[in-house]
């Protein structure tokens, strides 16, 4: 019978307390607690509940990671350019403002986001606005005003693609002065999700007008349709993460309740897996930043939702006790 010295060459450590940086496969006896124990990953996504946004809403300008993420702009009743940013744990509100607008898209970091396009309640916008961690700045605008497009990169070196009225295919590209055309989307489509970089992006899901789960890879040059899509068509949800690993969570059909509004999905590079753990609360038009690891997201429809939601992605590091059942 094998036993776990002849496995891996070494005993099972007893000690008072767990180790600090264990490694994926310890074992190791904490008789403080009287427990076994080994590091593992997680095999699936969950979520947690975070901080409530102030005033709930949906359709916010989005950028950040889990723990420092930003919101700018949204409805919540009315247009404004209210922003606020989350330290992991709560929302705080900031004096700085942006345009009083909705369904714009975003990228980079908290300190150092761009934010673009947009819907002010009455039309599409041009306007481009650079956030500093304090103060917004207007940049030069984009070539055609439109909302509900998706973004991906860094506030310096960032591109916007599809959105607009008529299901764009348009790629725009921003060097930190000026805005040139890119490759077209191979499917024109508006509330999209995007992550990644603009040498290395993701478009995935959205409205054509229908719901579309057609999946896009970005080069820097052209976009390369992916075999497969996600396994639930729809857009209006939360996207974030890299054109290798990213998450899709909630949204729906256009113009209908968010019936798929619970659904979570993770790219792996590939291919879309469903994820067992659904979202607690079915949600569209609510916002996510940061990676599939850690990723938020927040506020939505139905109504006007001040929900934020933390998720914990697979293959992330986790403590693990044994039981006997």
């Amino acid at each position: 019978m094998s036993t776990y010295f002849s496995i891996s060459g070494g005993r099972i450590n007893y000690v008072s307390s767990d180790p600090s940086n264990p490694i994926t496969g310890q074992i190791w006896y904490n008789y403080t607690s009287a427990a076994l124990k080994f590091q593992g990953v997680t095999t699936v996504g969950t979520f947690a509940s975070g901080g409530n946004l102030g005033s709930g809403g949906y359709a916010f300008g989005y950028a950040g990671t889990q723990t420092a993420g930003l919101l700018a702009g949204g409805y919540t009743g009315s247009y404004n350019g209210n922003s606020a940013t989350y330290n992991g744990t709560a929302w705080t509100s900031i004096p700085a403002s942006c345009p009083n607008q909705a369904y714009h898209a975003g990228a980079g970091v908290q300190t150092a986001a761009i934010f673009t396009g947009g819907y002010n309640g009455s039309s599409d916008t041009n306007a481009v606005n650079y956030f500093n961690g304090s103060t917004f700045s207007s940049q030069t605008v984009i070539p055609s005003a439109r909302a509900n497009m998706a973004a991906a990169g860094t506030q310096t070196s960032s591109l916007i693609f599809g959105g607009g009225a008529g299901y764009l295919t348009t790629t725009n590209e921003w060097d930190g002065s000026s805005w040139t055309v890119g490759g077209s989307l191979n499917t024109g489509r508006q509330q999209l999700g995007g992550s990644g970089t603009q040498t290395a992006a993701l478009a995935f899901g959205g409205v054509t007008p229908s719901a579309t789960g057609a999946t896009e890879l970005y080069n820097g040059t052209s976009w390369t349709s992916n075999p497969t899509g996600l396994n639930t068509a729809r857009g209006q949800g939360a996207g974030y993460g890299t054109q290798s690993s990213s998450g899709f969570f909630g949204g729906g059909p256009p113009g209908s309740a968010p019936t798929n509004g619970i659904k979570a999905e993770v790219w792996n590079g590939t291919t879309w897996t469903s994820n067992p753990n659904n979202m607690p609360t079915a949600l569209n038009q609510h916002r996510g930043c940061g990676t599939v690891a850690e990723g938020l997201s927040w506020g939505g429809s139905p109504g006007l939702s001040n929900v934020t939601l933390e998720f914990t992605g697979p293959g992330v590091a986790e403590t693990r006790t044994v039981t006997v059942s």
